[in-house]
């Protein structure tokens, strides 16, 4: 059974969901690849991928279990946090992702990892909620994954163009159901359809 690990903030945890054990993206994934997968949910709430951040992922339990499953394929999620006015910084953010990969690279798994670049981040009346920035997605954490792909040689899902508008996502971050459907459909059919 080839052991799926999704690895991410608020968005693949499922925030805002009902029931995210249920509803979240790395849950809905694990049904459509169905029988021959274990797919597992290791999000947390407001990580970035920056290590001196106000929530760095690497600090969190979730990450050390991650790494202890040692997973063969592993997808990660992260970036609208670190668009935070507080955490952003581009030289950190790039050098602190690619350690964070570094990190699922060199498991004895040696696992498939995937990139995903982020969904947008949309204003509310105009308001950054959360202190998240569309132009800090879309100016630099968006374009630095999509470097370190390519740099690293690793397939990266580019999300840019999944939602046109917040309607799938009312606080302009987190995915209702609807929103989570079409992301898990969306990394079903990039990463693991071809």
């Amino acid at each position: 059974m080839k052991k799926v690990a999704c690895i991410g903030d608020s968005i693949t945890w499922g925030f805002t969901l009902l029931n995210p054990w249920r509803q979240s993206y790395p849950a809905q994934l694990g049904r459509l690849l169905g029988d021959g997968y274990e797919v597992r949910n290791f999000g947390y709430n407001d990580a970035s991928a920056r290590f001196d951040a106000d929530t760095p992922y690497v600090l969190k339990g979730v990450y050390r279990k991650s790494l202890e499953w040692n997973p063969d394929i592993v997808l990660i999620m992260l970036g609208s946090n670190d668009t935070k006015t507080r955490n952003w910084d581009p030289e950190v953010f790039r050098r602190d992702y690619c350690k964070l990969v570094e990190s699922y690279r060199s498991l004895p798994s040696n696992p498939r990892v995937v990139l995903i670049a982020p969904i947008r981040i949309f204003l509310v009346k105009g308001i950054p909620l959360m202190g998240l920035y569309p132009d800090t997605m879309e100016e630099g954490v968006r374009p630095a994954i999509l470097e370190i792909g390519e740099e690293m040689g690793l397939q990266v899902v580019d999300l840019a163009d999944l939602f046109t508008d917040r309607s799938c996502c009312i606080d302009g971050v987190h995915p209702q159901l609807k929103g989570t459907t079409m992301l898990a459909k969306k990394i079903f059919e990039s990463v693991f359809s071809k």
